[in-house]
């Protein structure tokens, strides 16, 4: 009978974190863990959450809408880990938001208040786990038992993974985003911040 490939579980990435401190592996993740797997997954989660925090095409949004509600107010889902508004269609200097709690703050006055919806928004989101491509579940799970190695046995124990794995894989992932994020200066914050100050001088001028 052949073996069916498929990409890494949130179980087995644990059981890969387990198996480095030479631990059992689990058959579920629900009920009660033994502790080193409660841990595991913990570590895995925060690495997880950690990675997905840099922004990368897979987790992120370019064309997201906001709206207010009845307080005038834009809610923000408990997933979202940044929020930028398109500097070509907003101003700064009346619109800057920032993530405060459950809501979106605008820095520009001080306020929650907003006096419009938003389009065209660029949103980063926490994905779960099995949610992300290979490349990124690879790389978190190699970064997350590395760590998970040095809590439990030490920074000095020797690592079944070493710091080249790890650097292997982030470029591994780094080569993927590169072959489908299409960077230009229409999707990237930096050009698009640029062209948006060119366009102020212009005026200006």
């Amino acid at each position: 009978m052949s073996t069916i490939t498929t990409r890494t579980s949130h179980l087995e990435a644990i059981n890969t974190m387990l198996s480095t401190i030479g631990e059992a592996p689990v058959n579920s993740l629900t009920g009660s863990l033994p502790t080193d797997a409660s841990m595991a997954k913990n570590i895995l989660d925060e690495v997880n959450r950690e990675v997905q925090s840099s922004g990368w095409k897979f987790n992120t949004s370019y064309k997201a809408t906001l709206s207010r509600n009845t307080d005038n107010k834009i809610p923000v889902a408990n997933d979202t880990m940044l929020i930028e508004f398109n500097p070509l269609l907003e101003s700064k200097a009346s619109y800057d938001p920032i993530i405060r709690g459950n809501f979106l703050f605008n820095l520009a006055t001080e306020s929650f208040v907003f006096d419009k919806n938003f389009d065209n928004v660029t949103i980063v989101s926490l994905l779960d786990f099995e949610n992300i491509p290979e490349q990124a579940r690879r790389y978190v799970t190699i970064r997350a038992s590395r760590i998970f190695h040095d809590r439990t046995l030490g920074a000095n124990a020797l690592h079944r993974f070493s710091q080249q794995d790890e650097l292997v894989a982030l470029s591994i992932l780094k080569q993927a985003e590169a072959s489908v994020a299409d960077h230009n200066i229409f999707n990237s914050h930096d050009q698009l911040t640029t062209v948006a100050r060119s366009r102020s001088y212009k005026l200006i001028d």
